[in-house]
């Protein structure tokens, strides 16, 4: 009891508590004397509000303090030596002020804080970092009255000290996951808006600023009036067309120019904005690549190609041109089975391309005859087996000539093969039928069709009819037997016709 009663004698060290800092401490001891009617001692009623005010201090999360203008404290409870690593004492006896731990560069904020307290209401909020004991870095957040006397004198500041280190590192994090996404985001060289549901641009990226500099700001506005120059939305557009479906969209738009004019080409692609929170959708993020680089790279391409197909077609012709205008008993004899060829190729259901590679082929079938005399080309009576075997040189002198040609089709190799017969019969390797390639059977059936239908020099001509009859006598033997009804189809129903 004697222990408690010079505590109470010394005063607490809180201003709360009878000490001494002048009468005004007293003013709650007279409050729990007075609140006393149950006639307790008021020795007990006091060492009872200890008791319930220390146990007050150890749950708040902070640490209670009360301190002087100058930086010195005088009252810290325990949690200051957990927080900084510095015993109480050290404070409280002055040895250390708590000004010695703020950070330097954080110092004259903590001063510019104090004095804006003082125009105010006498309080004020402020974070900032200390060094603890360790030299580590805290964050604290300081919640302060000023105190003054009835001259307007600081008498002393109390408040509480929060640690707000962990809150900061998250913050820091946050931001700087925000810096590095907002570095990506002014990086891209694409455009990049963000829409509302209103339509309304609430962000873009540089890139957007510079492709549409004529409507500036751009923010606020509305996408269509800032991107088009329209009053309303642009239905067809992929940013309106995903407001409706929720789902993602693109096209492909021109840019135009200030005059109106188109001066390039863009994809376009709209995709949802999602609430992370809700999963519902916020507005639009509107992508836009400038591919008009790219459209100029194809379109010269195309015009490459073009250029190239058209010389190809001309070589071609050129090189059957040759061979009619030293056996023109067969001129026309190679333009008739490209019609035929390519008509049998459709009916056989084959691609466009696959088509246009017949028609080469076709031209160049009969290329190795240059290879041939001309007197047996054109020799008016029936050969003799030597003449015949010159002749069945032409299809390896084709060969020869075309297999250095990179063609997108195997030309050389139908020239080669197109007298090759499925029982082996043909030449001039004697082929088997699983061994010729289908542009080869397409060729012989044609060149049969053909050679049989016109005049030659050694006989008239033999018709259409005796031409159907002999490839259909052959089918399966000589010739192949799908391209053979193909060809049987064209003719009984007049599809086809030479001309």
């Amino acid at each position: 009891m004697k222990n408690k009663m010079r505590c109470l004698n010394q005063g607490f060290q809180n201003p709360s508590y009878p000490s001494r800092y002048g009468k005004q401490a007293f003013r709650p001891v007279q409050g729990l004397m007075e609140e006393n009617p149950a006639g307790r001692p008021t020795m007990e009623v006091l060492l009872e509000s200890d008791h319930d005010f220390k146990l007050l201090l150890n749950n708040i999360p902070a640490v209670v303090f009360r301190g002087y203008i100058d930086g010195s404290v005088d009252f810290f409870d325990q949690k200051i030596e957990a927080m900084t690593g510095y015993p109480r004492k050290d404070f409280e006896s002055r040895q250390r002020k708590w000004t010695d731990i703020v950070f330097e560069e954080d110092f004259e904020a903590v001063k510019q804080a104090f004095v804006q307290g003082l125009k105010t209401d006498k309080s004020y909020v402020r974070e900032y970092r200390i060094r603890n004991r360790k030299n580590n870095f805290l964050w604290i957040q300081e919640r302060s009255q000023i105190v003054c006397d009835k001259s307007g004198k600081v008498q002393y500041v109390s408040g509480i000290f929060f640690d707000i280190t962990s809150r900061k590192q998250t913050e820091e994090a946050l931001q700087e996951g925000e810096r590095f996404l907002s570095s990506i985001f002014a990086s891209i060289l694409d455009g990049i808006s963000v829409i509302d549901l209103n339509f309304t641009i609430v962000q873009v990226n540089p890139t957007m600023e510079k492709w549409y500099k004529q409507a500036l700001p751009l923010i606020g506005k509305k996408c269509y009036e800032a991107h088009h120059g329209r009053s309303e939305p642009c239905q067809p557009c992929p940013a309106y067309r995903t407001m409706l479906t929720g789902e993602p969209h693109s096209d492909t738009i021109p840019l135009k120019g200030d005059d109106g004019r188109t001066v390039g080409w863009a994809d376009v692609h709209a995709f949802p904005w999602l609430s992370k929170t809700t999963g519902k959708m916020k507005g639009v993020i509107k992508y836009i690549r400038d591919i008009t680089y790219r459209v100029e790279a194809e379109q010269t391409v195309e015009e490459s190609l073009k250029n190239l197909q058209k010389a190809l077609k001309g070589t071609v012709k050129a090189l059957a041109n040759t061979l009619e205008s030293k056996d023109p008993y067969t001129a026309g004899h190679q333009r008739r089975v490209v019609q035929l060829a390519c008509a049998l190729a459709q009916e056989l259901g084959e691609t466009p391309h696959y088509i246009e590679g017949m028609g080469v082929m076709g031209f160049l079938h009969d290329l190795g005859k240059i290879a041939v005399p001309g007197e047996i080309l054109s020799k008016p009576s029936r050969l003799s087996s030597y003449e015949f075997n010159l002749i069945k040189i032409h299809p390896q002198a084709g060969y020869d000539i075309l297999k250095t040609i990179d063609f997108p089709w195997p030309v050389a190799l139908a020239v080669l093969q197109h007298h090759e017969r499925l029982d082996g019969s043909g030449y001039p390797h004697g082929l088997l039928g699983h061994d010729i390639i289908r542009e080869a059977k397409i060729l012989a059936v044609a060149d049969v069709v053909e050679a049989m239908a016109s005049h030659r020099p050694y006989r008239p001509a033999l018709g259409l009819d005796q031409a159907m009859a002999e490839i259909s006598q052959h089918q399966g033997v000589l010739y192949d037997p799908a391209v053979v009804n193909a060809c049987l189809r064209l003719l009984a129903d007049k599809a086809f016709t030479f001309h």
